[in-house]
């Protein structure tokens, strides 16, 4: 089942949702949430010149296009690792996984702005990028192998072939149900 955000990925078609896909799509978050402070930060607009875009606009896409990169490679790594290692997909901690990217974000913007901080930027980077890709090994990357198989018709949970179940199938389960209706429990 999975909670909201796989279940919203899960409505799209399976080649649109690659674990790569879903890594990509954090990165280009995180830069278009960075894009304005980058600006300040690198003193684009200061000097009495104004605003020059295109220096801030290279580097802004340079970081966007790097981050996407990287964090594409990691989640199809991730993706091979679920392949092998057949893990079931694990809702990872909620809390702490979304407050993360604004934690990351504050202690960037505090490393950018006028006053010293304590933590270094590059705490504030990993902060900030981790939780995607944590969220794609633990939950998304083992979801869309099992989705995958269960596509191809494949049974993602042991058996070689999924098989719909047949009329005698549930004339056994019948039987079961009756006789499990028909013990007597003690209790002490």
């Amino acid at each position: 089942e999975g909670g909201g955000l796989s279940q919203r990925f899960s409505q799209f078609p399976l080649h649109l949702i690659h674990p790569a896909f879903i890594g990509a799509l954090y990165a280009l978050l995180i830069s278009l949430a960075v894009a304005g402070p980058i600006g300040n930060a690198y003193d684009f607009g200061i000097g009495g010149g104004g605003w020059h875009p295109w220096p801030w606009l290279r580097d802004v896409g340079f970081i966007g296009l790097t981050m996407m990169l990287a964090l594409a490679l990691v989640a199809h790594m991730s993706l091979l690792i679920n392949k092998v290692v057949l893990r079931p997909p694990i809702s990872p901690p909620r809390t702490l996984l979304f407050s993360m990217p604004f934690i990351g974000f504050a202690i960037l913007l505090l490393n950018w702005s006028s006053f010293t901080s304590p933590i270094p930027e590059l705490v504030g980077w990993f902060i900030l990028v981790i939780p995607g890709p944590t969220y794609v090994h633990l939950s998304w990357a083992p979801r869309w192998r099992m989705l995958t198989m269960l596509e191809d018709g494949r049974n993602p949970f042991g058996a070689d072939e999924v098989k719909p179940a047949s009329h005698e199938d549930y004339i056994e389960l019948e039987e079961v149900v009756e006789a499990l209706g028909t013990v007597d429990v003690q209790t002490d």
